[in-house]
């Protein structure tokens, strides 16, 4: 099978009307591609990568979901430079496709940014990169969330290979979308964020990052899910760089537990919840840092400690008002008889319907 000839017959049957075949021809395609010894020539890379994008747009979903599983060996067998086509052309799929179409090659595009040799990381910060921002500020939220999902996993592995300029535009746009009225792109722009500050310049991390976190919590009449968002990043960045936020705690924590005071938290559990996971992220990834801090951050967390939001104050009231209803219904219990239960005759039939 290892010849271009078999190779041929088989790509060959990948186009059969029959979508049987197709299903049957690409999981043979997945065999051959998964074996150590299974080289082919540069024509035949060509080749394969062309068919198996046809085969990710093709009718049937099985096959469709067939041929993304081809993809994690795939890449680890063509050269760069079909890695590259390939890539560009999904990227292309998720902006402008169907939507079928760009489910599909959303996740084809997700796995090969997975899969691929890290020797690669320059084609996908070069090629892909542009494109899933020009989808991250997309009117269409399907196309914005496929982009911050594919872009959450491109900046996990790759972001330490942007240059300055590209690290500074990536953030910019990533920025903006935590104020999106959305909370999917608001969740997924963190989660973002979170993989691009582990690699960020120091001067662009504290400046261009956190500092504008501070301003933005400062904002007068800023909305509470905002509030919660900017919380909830600066979380999620002591998670990913650790050690990197420690310089900046000295203003982060007092900031943090700023926001667990009533005149912010009132009435509002997830503000609370966002500090007290944020509070427990700097404990835990920069505890000498946050030393000077343990006392205000010990006895925030006694004080919601018992904090139960279901708690009302009218409690009290609603209990009694229960007690009184069981009362009556106990009163009621004692006025009634076994004669008064006619339950029975539903469940026994007359005896002269019996027989």
């Amino acid at each position: 099978m290892s010849s271009s000839f078999a190779l041929s017959s088989l790509l060959e049957k990948t186009e059969n009307r029959d979508k049987d075949f197709r299903y049957m021809a690409t999981s043979d395609l997945f065999a051959e591609l998964s074996k150590d010894s299974f080289k082919p020539d540069s024509d035949g890379e060509r080749r394969m990568c062309k068919s198996l994008l046809a085969l990710i747009n093709d009718q049937s979903s099985d096959v469709q979901s067939l041929a993304v599983k081809c993809l994690t060996p795939l890449v680890r067998k063509v050269h760069e430079e079909y890695v590259d086509e390939m890539m560009m052309s999904l990227c292309k799929s998720v902006l402008t496709g169907s939507e079928e179409q760009r489910d599909i090659c959303a996740i084809g595009l997700k796995t090969m940014v997975v899969e691929m040799p890290s020797s690669m990381a320059g084609t996908a910060i070069r090629r892909v990169t542009p494109g899933l921002l020009e989808g991250v500020q997309s009117d269409k939220l399907e196309v914005k969330l496929e982009c911050l999902e594919v872009l959450s996993d491109l900046l996990r592995r790759f972001a330490s290979c942007l240059a300055e300029a590209e690290s500074k535009e990536c953030l910019a746009a990533l920025f903006g979308e935590l104020t999106s009225t959305r909370a999917a792109a608001r969740k997924r722009a963190i989660s973002c964020i979170a993989s691009l500050s582990a690699s960020l310049p120091d001067r662009m991390l504290e400046g261009q990052l956190v500092g504008n976190i501070f301003t933005q919590v400062g904002t007068v009449g800023l909305k509470p899910e905002l509030r919660r968002t900017y919380i909830s990043t600066l979380a999620a960045i002591s998670r990913s760089g650790g050690y990197r936020l420690g310089k900046q705690l000295g203003k982060v924590v007092p900031l943090v537990l700023d926001q667990c005071m009533p005149a912010y938290s009132t009435d509002d559990a997830e503000m609370i919840e966002s500090c007290l996971q944020a509070l427990e992220a700097f404990v835990a990834r920069c505890p000498k840092e946050v030393g000077a801090f343990h006392d205000r951050v010990g006895e925030a967390a006694l004080a919601y400690l018992s904090y139960d939001p279901n708690y009302a104050a009218d409690g009290d009231e609603e209990m009694e008002e229960a007690d009184d209803m069981e009362d009556e219904e106990d009163e009621d219990a004692g006025n009634y008889s076994d004669d008064d239960d006619v339950s029975w005759k539903g469940a026994h039939p007359p005896l002269w319907k019996r027989g």
